[in-house]
């Protein structure tokens, strides 16, 4: 901005208000009483203009941008795609395409420019994206059989499931790794089913043999639909952050991490 341009800004704004701004000597020019009044209500208005400004840009996205983003395949349970369908209203012109994949190939998938970014859990993170926001934190809970021992309390220590038979999810290594350090960190290492199964067979072995398992609370919520099978938390704080990680700067990206913001 032009000095002259900024000084009629300065005028037309004391003549507005009946103030002076600035005081003139021969050391410089200062703030009056009025003017250091005024100055950070000036700064307020200023960042708020800016704000403004970032969020119309959004909407001068061309109508070829496209959104390619990948998440987990067992998050689909935290309402992903109900977000993004949310975005796709405010946002048409943005064509948005979303693939499931294991948490290391989710990253390698962003790393490489594959994908633009993704929702996965912070805690499961090796590559430092450019931004990671986080969206919900879930907590650890045990799922059993009604009739186990421990099936009646509100939670339990992890500690106390070190004799209980596991069945833990093993599709995504790194998920997989977490639950055990969850474990390894009260002081034992589970004894478990050495396979590899789906949540709809984890759920007919919990109910019919009596072993238990350890997943997010949020995930559990698909198993105990099953009325042999509850939901038991886990005391001290053990949880998972699900979080939308970006790698990509592009006006799309950048749009859809301002909205979840």
């Amino acid at each position: 901005m032009m000095q002259s341009t900024l000084f009629k800004q300065i005028k037309a704004m004391e003549d507005e208000l009946f103030i002076k701004i600035f005081d003139k000597d021969k050391k410089g020019v200062k703030l009056t009483g009025a003017g250091e009044v005024l100055y950070p209500y000036i700064v307020f208005m200023y960042g708020e203009y800016e704000k403004m400004i970032g969020r119309l840009q959004e909407y001068s996205i061309s109508e070829n941008a496209s959104l390619q983003l990948g998440s987990l395949y067992f998050t689909k349970q935290y309402d992903i795609l109900q977000i993004i369908k949310e975005f796709g209203t405010i946002q048409p012109n943005i064509k948005i395409s979303m693939d499931e994949y294991r948490s290391n190939e989710l990253e390698e998938m962003i790393r490489t420019g594959k994908l633009d970014a993704g929702f996965t859990y912070k805690e499961l993170v090796e590559w430092e994206y450019r931004k990671i926001l986080p969206i919900r934190e879930d907590y650890l809970v045990a799922v059993m059989n009604k009739n186990h021992h421990l099936a009646l309390r509100d939670s339990i220590q992890l500690s106390e499931l070190k004799a209980e038979q596991f069945v833990l999810m093993k599709g995504d290594e790194r998920l997989y790794k977490q639950l055990l350090k969850f474990c390894i960190d009260e002081g034992f290492v589970p004894k478990e089913y050495n396979m590899d199964i789906r949540l709809e067979t984890m759920k007919e072995l919990i109910s019919t043999s009596g072993c238990v398992t350890i997943l997010m609370r949020t995930m559990a919520e698909d198993l105990i639909e099953d009325k042999n099978l509850v939901m038991v938390m886990i005391e001290g704080s053990k949880k998972l952050t699900l979080s939308f990680v970006m790698e990509n700067d592009t006006k799309a990206c950048e749009a859809f991490a301002n909205y979840i913001s």
